[in-house]
C-alpha cells in the first residue's frame, strides 16, 4: 500500500532510518476513538473524521517496515465501511481484523495509548496535525519539503 520508487524500494524521507528487521513490530491499531477523532461510534452512521495526527504516525510506522494490522471491535457487516475510510484516508496497512470482541475497559500488558504513542514520536496528541510534526510525508509523493522534521 506504500509509495514506492521505480525499483520497488519503499520511499525513504529525509531524517527517516533505514527499516531495521530485528526490531520489526506488529502493530494493532484501533479504528474508532484511535483512528478517529471525537466520541463518534460507527453506529451512528455519521462520518468518522479521522485523527490525522494518529493517520500520520501509523504510515510513519508502516514506513518504517512495522506490519500494521487495524484491529476493530466492528462486526464484519462493517468491513467494506471501514476498508473505504482507511482508503479514503490515506492509511497504509497490512491487515484488517474485525469482531476482536466487546468490553467496555481492555486491560492489556502490551497496551499503550494513542497519544502515548503520538508524543514519543513528536506530535502532541490533540487529533490535528500541525506544521514540523513526525517524519512523515504528507503527500505521499516522496518529497521531503512535505515532511515535518523532528
Amino acid at each position: 500500500m506504500s509509495d514506492s520508487d521505480a525499483d520497488g524500494e519503499g520511499v525513504m524521507l529525509e531524517g527517516e532510518e533505514p527499516f531495521d528487521a530485528e526490531e520489526h513490530q506488529r502493530i494493532a491499531v484501533d479504528f474508532d476513538k484511535t483512528l478517529t477523532k471525537g466520541e463518534e461510534s460507527y453506529i451512528t452512521r455519521r462520518p468518522e473524521d479521522p485523527d490525522e495526527e494518529m493517520v500520520e504516525w501509523v504510515n510513519y510506522q508502516y514506513r518504517q517496515g512495522h506490519t500494521i494490522i487495524v484491529w476493530t471491535a466492528r462486526p464484519w457487516e462493517a468491513a467494506q465501511e471501514t476498508v473505504a475510510r482507511l482508503t479514503e484516508w490515506g492509511i497504509d496497512w497490512h491487515g484488517l481484523r474485525m469482531e476482536k470482541g466487546h468490553a467496555d475497559v481492555y486491560v492489556d500488558d502490551k497496551g499503550s495509548t494513542p497519544s502515548e504513542q503520538l508524543r514519543e514520536h513528536g506530535f502532541d496528541g490533540d487529533g490535528d496535525l500541525d506544521d514540523g510534526e513526525g517524519l512523515v510525508d504528507k503527500d505521499k509523493d516522496g518529497d521531503a519539503n512535505d515532511a515535518g522534521s523532528q
